[in-house]
Formats: C-alpha cells, structure tokens, sequence
C-alpha cells in the first residue's frame, strides 16, 4: 500500500513538470532592459576636451538577456569598447560614453544598445538619448593681491579668494601655492581640484599662519584643470610680529551698506601676557569723510589690561556717499606700562552704496497695451551683495490709468549671493484712461540693516483698429531633424494693413508634441509693414512625424486668434550636420558680416550622395561658403566644413531654414537666426566712484646733467600731493630710474645701493627710505624728495626699458629680486588690478631702449586688459624744439610719442615753474575722477548726450579725442554714485 502511494506522488511529480514545460507563453518568465539615467545629457563641455558619463544598465525583469554592443549615432560622441555580457534578474553593468566638442554648439543624439531583452522590440536596439554643448570656459579672480598684513607669530590671519566660473561651463579648478614662503600660507582648497558650475563663485579661504618674523611672500597660482589653461597669478603677502598682545580683527571691512544705514562690527583686545598693560581707550585716525565712528570702549579701573584679561571695542560704518570710502585707522590705546610707544592700529574699510540690491529694468514699461486686452512683464530682483538676503515686502500701488496687478502672492523669498528671483507683474489698461502708473516698493533685509527699493512702473493704453496680418509661413516644417537633435526656425506675423497693430502671447499652444517648446513673446506694437517673429525649437525625442501649433492673439473681434501647425520628422541615420542651430546674435547692419561653421558628417560605411542645399527664409541675409558641388558625393567616414554668413539687410530678426536634400523626400535642416541692428548707436552707463585709485611711477633720469631737475622735481612736489589730496586720489607712487646696468664708477656715485643700476627696481633699492609712498606715508613730499635725488652717475639712458622692467615679472609680483645680492628689492604691493597706471619720465635725453615706442603701448594697455583709459604716460623731457630749452641734451622724442599716444602730458624739461607743471599732471592723472572712457569710438561728437541721474547734461563736459572719454569740467563732476549715461553714434 506504500509502495503504491510513492507511485502516485512521483506520478503526480511528473505531471507537474509537464505542465510546466508547456504552460502558455505569457506565463513565461520576461526579462526587461532599464537604463539609468533616461538621458545622457553632458550639459557643457569645453571644445577639444572630452567628458565621460556612465550608463547603467540593468534587469528589471526576471530572465536574463544578453548585450552585444552599443554604438553613438554621432560622430563626437563614442562607447568605450566593452565586452558583450549577460544580465541576469537584478542584474547590473555599466557603460562609459565619451563626449568631444569639436566646435561650439549643441549636439544631440542617441546611444542606441543591441540587446535581446524581451522589452526592446524585434529590432533588438534600445535607445537612450544624448545631448551635449561646446563652449569656452574661463575663470575671472577678483583680486590679484591678498595683504593678509602685520600677524602674531603663531597666530592665524583668513582672507577669502574671489573665483568665479565667466564661462557657461562646469569648469575643474585647482589652487597652488608656491614660493620661497609658501609654508606659511595655506588653504584647505590648494591641491585638491574643485569644480565650480557656470557663473558659481568660490570664496575660498586663504590662511597666513606666519613662524618667522618679518615680511612673507607666496604666489597663489588659480587656472581650469587642463593641459593648454594658464594661470591667474595672486600674490599673497603677510608679516609676522611677536607681540604678548592680540588684536582680533586687524582689518575690518564692513562690505558694501546702504546709504543711510549702519553696520557695525566688534574688535577683541586680549592681554596675552603676564605682565598689566596700560589701556587708554580707542579713537579714529584719518577719518576724514566721517563714516567711522567709535559705538563703545569700556573704561577700565586704573587704566589697566590686566593678564588674560579682555575688552571689546564696538566700531560703527554709516556711508555718507556712494562708492568705497576711503581707509581709516582705529588707534587702541594699549600697551605695555612704562612704555609710550604708539597701540596697534586696526585699519577700517568699506563702501556706500544706494543698495546692493537691484530691481531691474527701472523703469519698468509695458509700453502700448490694446485697451481689453493684457500684458505681463518681470522684474528681477538682482543680489549684488556680499551675502544672501531676504526680499521681506513687496507692494504695488496703482497710481492712474488702469490696473496694475502682482501675478503671484506677495512674500519672504530669500536670494542666494549673486542671484536673483522674479517679479510678475500685470497691466490691463482701463477704457480711455491712456498713461498708466504704479510703484513698486520692495523692502529688502541685509545683514543687519533694511533697505527700501522703489520701482517705477507704466504703460499707455490705446484703442486700435482691428489688426489685417499675414502668418509666414502658413505652417512651419522642420523636415527631418536627427532624433535628439534640435534645431530652432520661425514663425513670423506681418501687419499687412494700414493701421498699428496690438500682439500678445506668442508661444507654442498647449496639447502640442513635447518636441515643439518657444519663449513665450511679450506684448508688442506691429507698425504696417512689420512682423515678429516666434523662435521655435524642435527637438525630436523618436523618429517619425510630430506635430504642434504656434499662436498668438492680436486686436481683432473676429480673426485675433492666430496659429501656425507646427511639424518636423524625427529620423536616425549615419548622416548628421553639427551644429543644427546657429545663432548670430545681434549685428549692426553697417559693420559687415559675421561667420560661423558647420561640420557635415559622413559616418555611414559608404558614400552619401546630397542632391542639393538650398536657404528658405530670409535667405538673403544668409550666404554659404561650401566646398561642395551638387549633386556631391560624401566620401565613407568623412566631414567638410561649411561656412555661413550672416549680413542682414534690414532692421530686425532674421530666420532660415538651411535644407539638405538627400533625395528621401523629406531634408535635414538647420536653423539660422540672428538679428539686424539699424541704429549704429551706443550706450555706455557708469557709476561714479568715491575715491580714485592711481599708481604712480616715476622714471627719472640718473645721468650726469640732471641734478638741478632731480632737485626741482622733489623741491616742488608738494604741488602734486595736494592736487592729488583735494582730489581723494588713493594713490601708490614709486621712482625708479633709467638705468639698467651697474655704473661702472668714476667721477659720480650714485645712492640707493645700486650704483644707477636699478633695473626697474623701485628706488631705492636698500629700503633707506620707503620705497612705495601712500596717502599714509609719514612726510610723503619729504620721502619723495629723497626717492628722486637718484643720483647723477649713469649715461645710458633706457627709461622706456626701465618702465618696462619695473612692471614686469619677476620685479613686479615679488618682494625681493632673486637675481640680485641685495634683499628685499622686488616691487610687489606697488601695481594695483584696479587702480589707474600713471607714468611719468623726466629727463634731458632721448630714450635709448631696445623696443618701438609701440611695443610699450601695448605692454602697458596689456596691464590693464586693453583698457586705455586706465593708463597714462606723461614726460617732462626735453621738447621738439630744442630752441626753447637749450640745456637739454636733446628732444625727447620717443616719450612724446608714448606721451601723445596715452593721452598724457608733455613739459619741458626747461620748465621754470616746476610746481605749475606737476600740477598739471597730477590734474592728468587724477581725471578718472571727472573722466569716463568711452567703449567705442563716436563717429560724430556733436551728436554725445550725456545724462547724469537721467537729466540731460549739455553744459560742463567735453569729448576728450585723446582718450576717447567725457571729462567733466570742475564744479560739474557727477556727485558720488550718480548714475551717467552717455548715448552716442558709432562706426564699425
């Protein structure tokens, strides 16, 4: 009975096993191919450089399936080579897909896997899509110098290092630091690359940690992580002090504060020692605007710091005016009993401003709004401070014609540092009122204080005839695009009628294919005769035909709904055209053409005939310079490079559709835009500044005729300094001389430890005097005096050499030149990024230097990034006739040409009036206060305007040729942080 019953059971078994063995196909186990992520998107890359992504794919089903491959549809974009592999469930594998830019652009395509998987269809490839764009990078620092000045001996100084990403591109950045005294500088980003996103700016902390006395120096050496990127050099400079006493902070710089407001920070006084100290109290030095004021210093029993004891001194900023103001000095009253030297002094900076906060565009005009009808518009709420705020209230008030709306409920939106947020706001006119006008007020909370910011807000009303338009073209094909390419044409609309025309709301419709996107059009005014144009972009994300629909809405009681059908055939091929969008930006329609390239690929193993290339559109704005000849045959595995051009002819935006017809029906297009501009007008818009920074170098003749002059100069120089004073010139001044070679000795010795030979090193070069003289600078004309009287032992006179020298590396980055005995005799601290160059040769003889006079214009344009109205050269030389100054050796010719082509000024060497002639210059030189350079060059300076806080100014200015720039005359200088505007005519 047993036996029998283990019969049934395997009996039983079997028939299980048979049942399983042909149960229906769908009870069978699947397997599904996942891949993460959807889409491989590279973003930015910088051209010529390659970015790799991975792929993972996996087994989401319950089977397993094998992978043969994977290949890139488009040339710049490859798999690295794997082998073919298994996926059971749950399985995992990686795929690595490496990106190159060759050119600027967008690029899209797809990855395409050769798979088994039950999911992928008979075709057995599955498809991810991938994108990409080629641009530059580069990194902008905001300072090219970090005085970390006086710190204790074991004590730790941090100052932060500006760098922020110019480009559009995440962009790999590494900090080294070098040096002879690099050990005693130090940051926790140096050596470890970090990646900073496009526009992201990095404070990165430098630290001064100094374990010798004396002066310290390091380099700081800032660049993008690639083989062909160079360095932003930043030189980093400290001094270590013993001292039993500790003062925290050294500096304090209170950032940028809205005018009538006040901030204030705490300074911490510590007796570190075991002996008392005598305590006196704070006040302010140098003071001389006013914005510094001491809040509270504790009185102590007896006068006395006792060991391990602390005080806080409290210090408060209240700009008066716009723009940095300048330095002042906090003296604490402590030191050690029975002594009488002078406290540590805490130096004190910061800057007014109306706020560091912009609403955008002020004002803000809807302009022509048809009367039952709406416009929308934004304002963008900019933070330019140096830390985040909070956007606390807004309110907008409706002050005349019509109704003014917030789009979206008012609220506390905090803005990140060097971002902003938008504002909608809405206008709808009311019948017959016309002008519209409302304000905006926005109350901003930073830090500690609260700034008020008002916006004005209008638009104008108007009742119009219905609009008579023309939709071109009807409807807008894209014709076959790569899947995952893009591509952007237009749909236009033209006022064929006699009367204006009211549009609003242009943009892809609602319900359109996903492939289809545009930015959506503000209101506008059509005259008869003029169109505008919808840049829409199509992007397929699969082959085959998509559609959609553009629309607008223009006055009309009947007809005013507009709309354009929209499609475009997304298709795969070995065929491609990089990029398949080519903006050309704006292009006066008087400066002539601007070119860009196009790469047409052959990647398929044969040849690739191309019957034609035609341009629809605006295709006289647009000319190709092919190397082809139609019908052309594509050699397998190729590309040629087309060039476009883009000329507009007329007044506005311009689109085309570049066809490439490969004979299957349906071409491969690129999309051209771009847009003319008539009015050859420019606009420059500056801010003036508090306080003008200026470095000043003096080349002074060392040769045997030139001591009466070199006494001259100094006795007289006063006149410079106090024209430079009154008008708050922060000024660096340093001499050096036109000698570059040791004298060989003889009948004249020359001081300052060279011998005449400085070199371009700073005089003089032993530090028996202060070598860099500051508004600071204890008896400065005296220091002066001393500095010029370089001595009358040299022959050779190369000042243009010397100037040279003195402002390049090694001189100009370091403190001590390597390649001399003497110690210390670098010039580093004197040449400042963001102050002004004034140079200044004074000598009886021509100059003897090596170079055209050329080359030191454009070295020194080239200090200053080009920018010609940072730099100046002015001589006191001898003049083209000699008659008038017959105890000069010769003209100095080669001066006043660098003079005249700077813009500087020329005395005579002969001068009787020395203090009238240093006068003059400092005048020159500190003209950036009045002076503000021009970007271009007018075509016709009678037609300058010039606005001052948006009021026409006609009176007080001139156009200086020379430097290109409107100086104001005295008495009609802008006020600090007056807001001027000057329009003028240009050529190209």
């Amino acid at each position: 009975m047993v036996g029998f019953r283990w019969v049934c059971v395997a009996v039983c078994m079997m028939a299980l096993v048979g049942v399983g063995c042909d149960r229906p196909t769908s009870h069978q186990a699947r397997s599904g191919l996942a891949a993460t992520p959807e889409t491989l998107d590279f973003g930015l890359s910088a051209v010529g450089v390659s970015k790799t992504m991975k792929v993972r794919l996996s087994n989401r089903g319950r089977a397993p399936f094998r992978v043969q491959g994977a290949t890139a549809n488009l040339p710049n974009m490859e798999v690295v080579p794997f082998e073919a592999f298994e996926l059971k469930a749950g399985g995992e594998h990686e795929v690595e897909v490496r990106f190159t830019a060759d050119v600027e652009g967008k690029v899209q395509g797809m990855l395409e896997v050769l798979t088994d998987a039950d999911n992928v269809g008979k075709e057995g490839v599955a498809q991810v899509g991938m994108s990409g764009q080629g641009v530059k990078a580069w990194l902008e620092v905001a300072s090219r110098a970090m005085d970390f000045g006086n710190v204790e001996l074991g004590n730790v100084e941090v100052r932060e290092l500006h760098v922020r990403n110019a480009s559009r591109v995440d962009s790999p950045v590494r900090i080294d630091l070098d040096g002879s005294d690099a050990d005693q500088f130090g940051s926790s980003e140096a050596g470890v690359p970090f990646v900073l996103k496009p526009g992201e700016e990095r404070r990165v902390p430098v630290s001064f940690h100094p374990d010798r006395l004396g002066a310290a120096q390091a380099l700081a050496r800032v660049a993008v992580v690639c083989a062909t990127c160079e360095p932003t050099v930043v030189t980093l400079a400290g001094t270590g002090i013993a001292s039993r006493l500790e003062v925290t902070p050294l500096r304090v710089d209170f950032g940028r504060v809205p005018i009538g407001a006040t901030a204030e920070e705490r300074i911490t006084v510590r007796n570190q020692g075991t002996e008392p100290m005598t305590y006196g109290g704070a006040r302010l030095l140098d003071d001389m605007g006013g914005a510094y004021r001491v809040v509270s210093a504790p009185v102590l029993s007896g006068n006395v710091l006792a060991p391990g004891a602390t005080v806080e001194v409290r210090v408060a900023f209240s700009p008066k005016s716009a723009g940095p103001v300048r330095e002042a000095r906090l003296a604490l009253e402590v030191r050690p009993e029975g002594t009488s030297g002078p406290g540590p002094k805490v130096a004190l900076s910061g800057e007014g401003g109306a706020s560091c906060v912009v609403l955008q565009p002020q004002p803000l005009d809807f302009g022509v709004v048809a009367e039952g009808m709406s416009a929308t518009r934004e304002v963008q709420v900019l933070n330019r401070c140096r830390t985040d705020v909070l956007l606390s209230e807004l309110k907008l008030t409706t002050k005349k014609g019509g109704y003014f709306l917030l789009a979206q409920a008012a609220s506390s939106v905090p803005i990140p540092v060097g971002q902003s947020v938008s504002v909608p706001l809405t206008f709808r006119p009311r019948a017959g009122s016309g002008e519209g006008e409302a304000e905006l007020v926005a109350k901003v909370l930073i830090g500690r204080s609260t700034s008020t910011e008002v916006l004005k807000v209008v638009g104008t009303g108007k009742v119009f005839s219905p609009c008579q338009y023309k939709l071109e073209p009807a409807e807008l094909d894209f014709g076959n695009v790569p899947v995952g390419s893009e591509v952007t044409l237009a749909a236009a609309v033209r006022n064929t009628g006699a009367t204006e025309c009211y549009l609003a709301g242009m943009q892809v419709a609602d319900g359109s294919d996903a492939s289809f996107s545009a930015e959506k059009k503000g209101n506008s005014v059509l005259k008869p005769g003029q169109r505008a144009l919808l840049l829409v972009r199509f992007k397929p994300g699969s082959e085959g035909e998509l559609t959609g629909m553009a629309e607008g809405w223009v006055n009309h009681p009947s007809n005013g709904h507009m709309m354009v059908p929209l499609r475009g055939l997304g298709a795969n091929g070995c065929f491609s055209v990089q990029p398949t969008s080519l903006d050309f930006g704006l292009l006066r329609l008087a400066c002539g053409p601007r070119e860009r390239e196009l790469i047409v690929y052959n990647k398929c193993p044969g040849p690739t005939m191309v019957a034609g290339l035609t341009t629809e559109g605006d295709a006289g704005d647009f000319k190709l310079d092919s190397p082809l000849f139609f019908p052309a045959t594509l050699p397998a595995h190729s590309q040629t490079r087309i060039k476009v051009s883009y000329e507009p002819r007329n007044d506005g935006e311009d689109a085309a559709a570049l066809r490439f017809d490969l004979g299957s029906g349906s071409p491969y297009t690129v999309g051209l835009v771009g847009r003319g501009e008539l009015k050859n007008e420019q606009t420059d818009e500056f801010v003036q500044q508090a306080q003008a920074k200026v470095d000043v170098l003096f080349v002074v003749d060392n040769s045997g005729s030139m001591m009466d002059e070199q006494q001259s100069l100094g006795q007289n120089f006063t006149a410079f300094l106090t024209h430079a004073a009154s008008a708050g010139v922060d000024y660096h001044i340093g001499v050096t001389t036109t000698g570059l070679e040791r004298s060989s000795g003889g009948w004249a010795v020359c001081p300052g430890g060279a011998e005449g030979g400085e070199n371009g090193r700073l005089f003089p070069v032993d530090n028996s005097s202060p070598r860099i003289i500051t508004p600071t600078t204890p008896a400065a004309a005296s220091v002066f005096a001393r500095n010029t009287n370089v001595g009358v032992c040299h022959w050779n006179e190369q000042g243009l050499d010397a100037m040279h020298r003195a402002l390049s590396d090694p001189l100009v980055y370091n403190s001590d030149d390597a390649r001399t005995p003497q110690g210390a005799d670098g010039n580093a601290g004197f040449l400042r990024e963001d102050a002004k160059l004034a140079i200044i040769a004074v000598t009886d003889e021509e100059d003897f230097s090596t170079q055209p006079v050329s080359f030191y214009e454009t070295f020194l344009l080239g200090l200053k990034g080009g920018d010609a109205s940072k730099v100046i050269f002015s001589a006191i030389a001898g003049p083209k006739d000699l008659g008038s100054c017959p105890k000069a050796s010769s003209s100095g010719n080669r001066y006043i040409q660098l003079a005249e082509a700077t813009g500087g000024v020329v005395e005579s060497i002969c001068t009787p009036h020395w203090a009238d002639s240093l006068k003059r210059t400092a005048e020159r030189i500190s003209a950036s206060t009045r002076g503000f350079p021009l970007s271009e060059r007018p075509l016709d300076t009678s037609r300058i305007e010039v606005r001052v806080d948006g009021v026409e100014v006609k009176t007080g200015w001139t156009y200086d040729g020379a430097t290109h720039s409107i100086l104001f005359q005295k008495g009609a200088v802008p006020a600090p942080g007056s807001h001027v505007r000057v329009t003028y005519p240009v050529d190209c």
